[in-house]
């Protein structure tokens, strides 16, 4: 296939020299055309698209420098040699900060010229591939960005069926806490928001109120549906849940920044709870907020044992209990902001 050729426009009000230099150039191999003045200049550039544009800075109607400006607001990637007889190096400084890729003294030596057009259009080249490579970079950096947007949106949707699965394995043994664990996430969440926890920490939040009972997988279902008082046996035996669903999520990678809550939501603002006896900013916030969200849902839920309680006697057991087993701050959030009106 034979090569595009390429432009040349060659702007000058001298005729005799556009003449001469459209001999040299199509002697160099390219197509020319001509413009003895900038604005006829600026509209042939427009029209043409030339790879090269020698153009005079002293010209008639408009100067070489404003031709230019305006063929700089369309065309960035034209070779544009300036021309002029003046000796000013002002002029040459304005021209070629206004765009111009060089700049050349009348009478032009043809040598010269060719010199500049040669390493000036090497530039050029230069570029535009460099251009194109960042698109295609950028292109493929987009499409990978998306690729693995979509691998990351699979694999939460996989986690979270993973989740679900775990909550609905603990509800098996526990016919009793249908609904316990989505209901403990929600109020969790809510009361999450309320306490300004991060975006990023809701959702750890949220994974780890579904969770958190996770451990009792490991305790027997006759002590867990037991009917009448536990012994303290059996009570050390349910007690040892958090622990249990601690080994179980601190081992899985995606579930690591959740094993914590699992692990601390049954720890007492003053110290009196399990397993490790932590108090108050010992806890983290979130294990904070799953005790809450934990205990109402188990007081105003019916168990094998008892029925569950009018709301507004869990609440001032809350309240009751706040600066104790509850975070009280949390406590007052979770009253005052009517955090417990959830739908399933």
């Amino acid at each position: 296939m034979e090569a595009k050729r390429r432009i040349a426009l060659i702007v000058d009000d001298e005729v005799a020299l556009c003449l001469a230099l459209e001999k040299y150039l199509k002697r160099e191999g390219f197509d020319t055309a001509i413009a003895n003045d900038g604005q006829k200049a600026v509209s042939l550039a427009r029209e043409i698209r030339p790879d090269l544009i020698i153009l005079d800075v002293k010209m008639p109607e408009m100067s070489g420098d404003r031709a230019l400006a305006e063929i700089r607001k369309f065309d960035s990637d034209s070779v544009i040699i300036m021309a002029t007889a003046v000796e000013d190096i002002e002029i040459s400084l304005l021209t070629l900060k206004g765009g111009a890729d060089d700049f050349l003294r009348k009478p032009i030596m043809l040598g010269e010229l060719l010199h500049s057009i040669q390493s000036n259009l090497e530039k050029r080249r230069l570029i535009a591939e460099n251009r194109a490579y960042q698109k295609t970079l950028e292109f493929k950096v987009a499409e990978q960005t998306a690729e693995l947007t979509r691998l990351y949106d699979e694999l939460k949707i996989t986690n979270r069926e993973i989740i679900l699965a775990f909550s609905e394995a603990i509800e098996a043994k526990d016919p009793y806490t249908k609904g316990h664990c989505r209901r403990v996430a929600a109020y969790s969440v809510r009361l999450g928001e309320a306490a300004c926890v991060s975006k990023e920490r809701l959702e750890a939040l949220e994974t780890g109120a579904m969770l958190h009972d996770i451990g009792k997988i490991g305790v027997g279902e006759a002590i867990l549906n037991k009917p009448g008082k536990l012994t303290q046996e059996e009570f050390e035996s349910v007690k040892a849940h958090p622990v249990i669903g601690y080994n179980i999520t601190s081992t899985i990678n995606t579930l690591r920044d959740v094993s914590r809550i699992v692990r601390n939501h049954h720890e007492h603002y003053d110290g009196s709870g399990y397993p490790d006896k932590l108090a108050n900013t010992q806890i983290d916030i979130m294990s904070r907020i799953v005790l809450i969200a934990d205990a109402y849902d188990a007081m105003t839920s019916d168990r094998p044992y008892r029925k569950g309680m009018p709301r507004e006697k869990a609440l001032a057991i809350l309240w009751e209990c706040s600066g104790t087993q509850f975070d009280p701050g949390l406590v007052k959030f979770f009253i005052e902001g009517k955090l417990y009106l959830i739908t399933e």
